[in-house]
C-alpha cells in the first residue's frame, strides 16, 4: 500500500508471499564406492500462472528424482520439471492446481542502483513462513561463477540477504513486481547476493 508516497513493506510482503513457494527435491546418486546414496534439497519458486506454472533456479531441481512444491497455505503438490537452462540457471515447473495467486513480472532494465527490493524465500528450509529481506539494488550486469560451476552475467547485485535454500525465489521491487530470480550470496562476503534479471529470465 502507498500512502503519502511511502510503501508499507510488510503489506508488499503479505501480499507477495501468497505466490512464493518452498521446493524439495529427492536426489538419487552413487557414492564414491559406487553405492547408491539418496539426498534431499531445498529451494524456493514463484508463481508466474494461476494454473500452477513456477520458475525456480536450474540447480535447484537439477538431478532430482521428484520434486515437492509447497503452497503458501502449506498444501504440498508433486511437480513436474516443464524445462531448464543450466547456462541461464533458470528451470520451470508444473504443477496440477488453478486460482493460485501469480506475481506479476517488471522490467529490470528498468532498475537503479540505490532501489529498494525485497527478496522472499524459504531460507535455510526453515519450517513455516517464507523469509523475507530487505534491501538495495548494489550494482548491474554483474557476471560470475558460482560453485556449481555455472558462468552466469546480466545479474542483480543485491544487499538483501541471500540464503540457502532462497534460490529461486523472487526479487521484488516495492510495488510488488519481480525483477530478479534468487540466485546466489557471497560465502567469502557479507551482504552481496546475486539474482538473475527478469529480462533475461523471459528471453530464456
Amino acid at each position: 500500500s502507498v500512502s503519502g508516497g511511502a510503501v508499507d513493506v510488510a503489506d508488499l510482503v503479505a501480499t507477495a508471499k501468497q505466490g512464493v513457494v518452498s521446493i524439495t527435491t529427492r536426489i538419487v546418486q552413487r557414492g564414491p564406492f559406487g553405492q547408491v546414496a539418496t539426498g534431499t534439497g531445498a529451494g524456493s519458486g514463484f508463481i508466474i500462472d494461476s494454473s500452477g506454472v513456477i520458475v525456480t533456479n536450474a540447480h535447484v531441481v537439477s538431478g532430482a528424482r521428484s520434486v515437492s512444491v509447497t503452497l503458501n497455505d502449506g498444501t504440498e503438490h508433486q511437480g513436474t520439471v516443464l524445462g531448464a537452462d543450466t547456462e541461464e540457471d533458470i528451470a520451470v515447473v508444473k504443477i496440477d492446481a488453478s486460482g493460485l495467486h501469480a506475481l506479476p513480472l517488471g522490467q529490470s532494465s528498468s532498475l537503479r542502483v540505490g532501489q529498494t527490493v525485497v527478496a522472499i524465500g524459504n531460507a535455510l528450509a526453515l519450517t513455516g513462513e517464507p523469509t523475507a529481506t530487505e534491501g538495495i539494488v548494489s550494482a548491474l550486469n554483474r557476471t560470475i561463477d558460482t560453485d556449481n560451476g555455472e558462468h552466469l552475467d546480466h545479474l542483480v547485485q543485491t544487499d538483501a540477504a541471500i540464503n540457502p535454500g532462497n534460490s529461486g525465489g523472487p526479487l521484488l521491487t516495492l510495488d510488488g513486481n519481480v525483477i530478479g530470480i534468487n540466485s546466489a550470496g557471497a560465502s567469502d562476503a557479507q551482504n552481496i547476493g546475486f539474482a538473475i534479471s527478469i529480462d533475461s529470465a523471459k528471453t530464456t
